[in-house]
């Protein structure tokens, strides 16, 4: 077994943990058993204060391994990209975002700055899923969050938590450790556990991470 700035030790079970904490006992708890099949009368999805977003179905199509909803309209990059990748077209992820050394939103300066950031990162969360083609890209992109926007702009959703802490442990970056950390916290700051849309965004990272510290163990 090998360990080193490849490995993620704990972290992915650390978020699955938070991601227990607000699903649990409710209708959602299913997604913990991938095996599973979701159950038939599962109502549709919404937070503790009963806020739905056009991205929620997307993200539990994903969570499910389910065929993409129909969507009304996917107007934003973010709901682009999540639509695309459920259908596992990375292609055309691509060709919806900038170029390298900008956001990865093309709408990004014409948006305020609490949506932008959330739209920066939901999209970044998804890129993050297309693999190896999109890899530079993805990592470039986490670098320049970093360093051009505060992680405590948007609505405290942790999304692409794991991408931040991925290029933590492979570039030696306590930045991007701190990104992570902070994004971790301030999801968990208001209720003592995430609300229930971060316990979704958590479970999807803490399973891309178990899944590296498992090829990271194999190799």
């Amino acid at each position: 077994m090998k360990t080193g700035l490849n490995s993620l030790p704990g972290w992915g079970e650390r978020l699955l943990g938070e991601a227990r904490l607000a699903l649990v006992g409710t209708p959602w708890s299913f997604l913990f058993h991938q095996d599973e099949k979701p159950p038939a009368l599962t109502p549709t999805f919404s937070d503790e204060s009963g806020n739905r977003r056009a991205i929620d179905p997307l993200l539990l199509a994903w969570l499910q391994g389910s065929p993409p909803p129909i969507t009304s309209s996917l107007n934003s990059t973010d709901l682009k990209l999540w639509s695309s990748l459920i259908r596992r077209q990375h292609g055309a992820m691509l060709q919806a975002i900038s170029p390298s050394g900008s956001p990865l939103t093309p709408e990004f300066n014409q948006l305020a700055i609490e949506v932008a950031t959330e739209t920066e990162l939901a999209s970044l969360h998804a890129l993050s899923h297309a693999g190896d083609v999109a890899r530079a890209r993805v990592e470039a992109a986490s670098d320049w969050i970093v360093h051009n926007i505060q992680p405590d702009n948007a609505t405290n959703h942790p999304w692409a938590v794991h991408v931040f802490l991925q290029r933590a442990f492979e570039a030696g970056s306590v930045e991007h450790r701190l990104y992570a950390e902070t994004l971790l916290h301030n999801c968990v700051v208001s209720l003592g556990r995430a609300d229930r849309f971060s316990a979704l965004i958590l479970l999807d990272s803490g399973r891309t991470l178990k899944s590296i510290d498992t090829a990271s163990a194999a190799k």
